[in-house]
C-alpha cells in the first residue's frame, strides 16, 4: 500500500470509527429493566464487586463512598469505623426514591456508563409515594427462585419486588419470602461486607431451599401462605411489579396532584365525596382520605394497594393520574388480613421489650409472629429495635417445634 492509500485509510477510519468512552468500573449490565423482576441496585452492587472479585466493601469504600457527599471530608479516610457504622447502615434506602438512591445512582451510571440504573429503584415514583412504610430494613428472598436460577445456570440476583414491604410471597413458587438465614439464623442488611446474592452475607452458605433439605434440617417453615392471604400477595405483587415494569417507559417522573386528584375522584365516585364513609370503607381514621385528596399527605404503598383493591382501579392508573370521573366502579370487600387500622401511636419500647422479655419463658413457646399479634405490634418493627431478644424467641420456637417433630 503507498504512502497515499494509507493516508487516506487513516483518514476514513478517523472519521467513520468511534471509539466508545471507557468506563472506570466494569459495564456490567442490570438484569431485567423494564419487567417486574428487575434487580434491585444494592443487588447490582453485590454483582458489580463479584464481577471485579473484590468483597462488597472494598468497592463501596473506594468506588462510591469517596463520591457521595454525605460520606466525603476527613472523617472519611481508609476503611474506619464511622464507615461501617454509618455507610452500611443507610443502603437500604439505596432501592427507595430519595437522595440516598439518587446519589449512589448518579456515581454508579458514570462509573460503569450503565445509564438505566436509576430504573433499579423506586426513583421514577419520588413524587406520588412516600418512603414511609415502603423498603424493608433486611433482606427477603424466595429460596426456590434460587434454586431454579442456580439449575439453570442463570445470574443470582435480588428482585427489586423483594425490598418491599409489601410483597412478602412469590408468586411463582407460592412460596413465603424468607428473611432470616437458615444456616446462622442471622438477619442480612442490603448490603454488607461480604454481599453476594444467593449467599448469606454472614455464614456464606447457600440461601436456597435445597441446601436445607440436603442438610435434613425441618426447621424452617417453607409452606405457602394460605388463602385469603395469598389472593392478596398475588394483587400485590401483580399491582407492584406493574409500575416497576412501567417506569422505563414514564416520559417524567409523575406529578405530586396525581394522587390527590385520583383519590378525590374515587371518594366522589364510591362514596359520593364523603370522606369519612371511604375511610370506613378501605378501614382507615377517618381524617386519612381527606388529608390525601387535600395533598396534605401521601398515601402509603399499602394504604393505597387497600384502595385499588376495593375500587378494581390498578395502581398504575391512580399513579399516573389515569382514573376518570364517571369510571364504572367494581366495589370488593377487602380481605380479612386487612380489614384492620393504622394507626400512627409511638413505639412504646419498654412495653415491648418487657413483653419479649416474658415470653421467652412462655410454655408453650410461640413464634415472634404470634408474640407481635399479642403485642399489637409489627413483627419487622420489633425485630428492628431488639434484634437480640427476637433472635431468642425464634430460635426458642423452632427448638420446640423440631423437638414436637420427633415425638
Amino acid at each position: 500500500m503507498s504512502v497515499e492509500s494509507w493516508s487516506n485509510h487513516q483518514l476514513w477510519y478517523s472519521k467513520t470509527t468511534t471509539i466508545p468512552e471507557r468506563s472506570r468500573l466494569h459495564p456490567l449490565e442490570p438484569i431485567g429493566v423494564g419487567t417486574p423482576m428487575v434487580e434491585s441496585l444494592t443487588s447490582y452492587v453485590a454483582r458489580l464487586a463479584a464481577a471485579h472479585r473484590v468483597p462488597t466493601g472494598i468497592l463501596l469504600a473506594q468506588e462510591v463512598a469517596p463520591q457521595v457527599s454525605r460520606y466525603q471530608g476527613n472523617q472519611h479516610q481508609g476503611l474506619s469505623r464511622w464507615f461501617f457504622r454509618v455507610f452500611f447502615n443507610d443502603t437500604g434506602a439505596w432501592n427507595g426514591m430519595g437522595i440516598m438512591a439518587s446519589e449512589p445512582v448518579h456515581v454508579l451510571e458514570a462509573r460503569t456508563k450503565q445509564h438505566q440504573l436509576r430504573f433499579l429503584t423506586l426513583l421514577s415514583w419520588a413524587n406520588v409515594l412516600p418512603s414511609r412504610g415502603l423498603l424493608r430494613t433486611n433482606k427477603a428472598w424466595c429460596p426456590v427462585c434460587y434454586d431454579d436460577w442456580e439449575r439453570c445456570g442463570k445470574p443470582i440476583y435480588e428482585p427489586l419486588l423483594w425490598s418491599l414491604q409489601v410483597v412478602t410471597t412469590c408468586p411463582f413458587h407460592q412460596q413465603v419470602l424468607w428473611h432470616q438465614c437458615p444456616h446462622c439464623q442471622r438477619l442480612l442488611y442490603p448490603l454488607e461486607w461480604n454481599s453476594r446474592p444467593g449467599f448469606c452475607s454472614r455464614c456464606q452458605q447457600w440461601l436456597g431451599v435445597n441446601s436445607i433439605l440436603t442438610n435434613g434440617d425441618t426447621s424452617v417453615d417453607a409452606s405457602p401462605v394460605e388463602q385469603p392471604d395469598w389472593d392478596w400477595q398475588i394483587f400485590v405483587v401483580y399491582s407492584v411489579g406493574k409500575i416497576i415494569e412501567l417506569a422505563p417507559a414514564l416520559q417524567s417522573p409523575p406529578p405530586f396532584r396525581n394522587l390527590a386528584l385520583a383519590i378525590d375522584l374515587c371518594i366522589q365516585e364510591a362514596t359520593n365525596g364523603n370522606a369519612k364513609a371511604f375511610a370506613e370503607l378501605i378501614y382507615l381514621s377517618a381524617s386519612v382520605p381527606g388529608e390525601w385528596r387535600c395533598g396534605q399527605a401521601l398515601a402509603q404503598l399499602g394504604l393505597l394497594l387497600r384502595v385499588c383493591w376495593c375500587l378494581s382501579i390498578p395502581l398504575e392508573d391512580v399513579l399516573t393520574g389515569q382514573v376518570m370521573k364517571h369510571q364504572p366502579l367494581s366495589l370488593k370487600v377487602l380481605p380479612v388480613t386487612q380489614q384492620r387500622r393504622k394507626t400512627n401511636r409511638r413505639f412504646d419500647g419498654v412495653k415491648v421489650q418487657m413483653f419479649l422479655e416474658a415470653a421467652l419463658s412462655l410454655e408453650p413457646p410461640q413464634s415472634l409472629k404470634q408474640v407481635a399479634a399479642t403485642i399489637g405490634y409489627d413483627p419487622g418493627d420489633i425485630s428492628r429495635f431488639f434484634p437480640d431478644l427476637c433472635h431468642q424467641i425464634s430460635a426458642r420456637y423452632r427448638l420446640y417445634r423440631q423437638t414436637i417433630k420427633k415425638s
